[in-house]
């Protein structure tokens, strides 16, 4: 709004440029050119701090008294049109303020300034163009230079939500918007399909996922609906705006997570660092368990919600892998909990080189940090193919688990069966979750 005066300033010294010009040569001037034409009455259109996308602060409509309509009291009767009314075709001119939008066109603006030296500005006798009418005398001379009206542009500062962590108060981000085109937003939902959840115009937070937003900063006033209108009213009788600032707490989980409903979610949004809160039970039948997850270091967090994940099969044949099962490596930092995975089927297939592995139903290896909670294994079988090359004593194979500790298992129903085209080479034995192998030669 402080380009104004500077507006002004640019008008004022194009018509002292254009006196100056007068006294050395006869110049002819637009306003001239219309006042032989007639088109004596004028209106200006003042950008008032903003610009028209001509680059100019001010256009003007000029009007020929002879072509419009007359009253019975002889007013000549004008129906103004906006400056960016689509009716003008290429001549539609849109005014521009960045962090601004135009609330309308007024036929007075008045400045006013506050205790701190702020100035703002208020409007009045907003026009109508829809409804409103310029009446001016027919039996009276103008001059085009001289404007019957100026309308000035009323700008009002966008709208805002700024988004705050809930946890430390700490200002996280900000949306600014024009409230004449939209006040209402999807608040974040989670999506069925992919299991992520669309943030839609809310901010991410690196390395957390949207939980909550509050009104309040204490946490007290939680937003239930799926969309949020902002409150701020734009008062059109004078320009302004009220509560043009909106601002949300916003409660956020650690983690990148994800809500899964069916197993071609949990294969999709495979993730070795990802989070998984499980809302159904995940049949693999026609699914294949995540590669990422069976060879890697899973760091995340499962929360199963008493759910089970059921016919899975798993077939070792990476000879590069030293680790595997379902999962890998269960990392220190790894979290598994209320779930329980049935008819899980391992083969370690033939031709694996099981030299320096650790293989396992569960993981390849669980370590001593990572967290197990309710987690059962049933019906499930481990397999190993007769025909697999087997190092001396270099290897670990366990039911639940190659190496760690599988007493953290709430159940480990696993059956280990040799399998290929000589079953009867080896002869396996199991205690607890030790698997034993012994070959029978010839």
């Amino acid at each position: 709004m402080k380009l104004k005066n500077k507006a002004v300033i640019s008008v004022l010294l194009s018509l002292l440029v254009l006196l100056l010009c007068t006294g050395c040569a006869p110049q002819s001037t637009p306003y001239a050119t219309n006042d032989e034409d007639n088109y004596t009455v004028s209106v200006k259109y003042d950008a008032n701090g903003g610009i028209f996308t001509t680059n100019t602060s001010v256009i003007v409509d000029s009007y020929n008294l002879n072509d419009v309509n007359k009253n019975s009291s002889s007013q000549a009767e004008i129906a103004l049109i906006s400056p960016d009314n689509p009716a003008r075709g290429n001549d539609a001119f849109t005014a521009m303020n960045s962090g601004y939008f135009l609330a309308g066109w007024y036929k007075e603006c008045t400045e006013t300034t506050d205790a701190d030296g702020n100035k703002a500005y208020s409007y009045s006798g907003k026009w109508d163009f829809d409804n409103d009418i310029l009446t001016v005398d027919a039996n009276k001379e103008y001059t085009s230079a001289e404007p019957v009206l100026t309308l000035y542009a009323a700008w009002v500062p966008l709208f805002e939500i700024e988004f705050y962590a809930l946890d430390t108060g700490e200002f996280v981000d900000e949306m600014k918007f024009d409230p004449t085109d939209k006040t209402e937003f999807n608040m974040p939902l989670w999506d069925e399909e992919t299991g992520a959840i669309e943030m839609y115009n809310f901010p991410e937070r690196s390395g957390y996922t949207f939980n909550k937003a509050y009104l309040d900063e204490q946490g007290k006033s939680e937003i239930t609906s799926t969309t949020i209108t902002h409150p701020g009213a734009v008062n059109y009788d004078t320009g302004t705006a009220d509560n043009s600032v909106l601002k949300l707490y916003v409660d956020y989980t650690e983690g990148e997570w994800y809500r899964i409903y069916t197993a071609e979610q949990f294969v999709e949004s495979a993730n070795l660092n990802g989070n998984y809160e499980i809302l159904a039970d995940l049949d693999f039948s026609d699914e294949i368990w995540p590669t990422a997850f069976m060879y890697g270091n899973f760091t995340g967090t499962i929360k199963g919600n008493g759910h089970k994940i059921k016919n899975v099969e798993l077939t070792q044949t990476n000879n590069s892998k030293v680790n595997a099962g379902l999962f890998g490596n269960l990392t220190e930092t790894a979290k598994i909990s209320d779930l329980s995975f049935e008819n899980v089927t391992f083969t370690i297939k033939s031709g694996t080189r099981v030299v320096g592995t650790s293989y396992g139903l569960f993981a390849g290896t669980v370590s001593q940090d990572a967290q197990i909670s309710k987690v059962s294994i049933l019906a499930s079988t481990l397999q190993i193919d007769s025909s697999c090359y087997f190092g001396v004593d270099d290897y670990s194979i366990g039911l639940a688990c190659g190496m760690g500790d599988a007493s953290v298992f709430d159940k480990a129903e696993v059956d280990c069966k040799v399998v290929g085209d000589e079953p009867d080479s080896i002869s396996v034995s199991t205690n607890g979750n030790t698997v034993t192998l012994e070959f029978i030669s010839d």
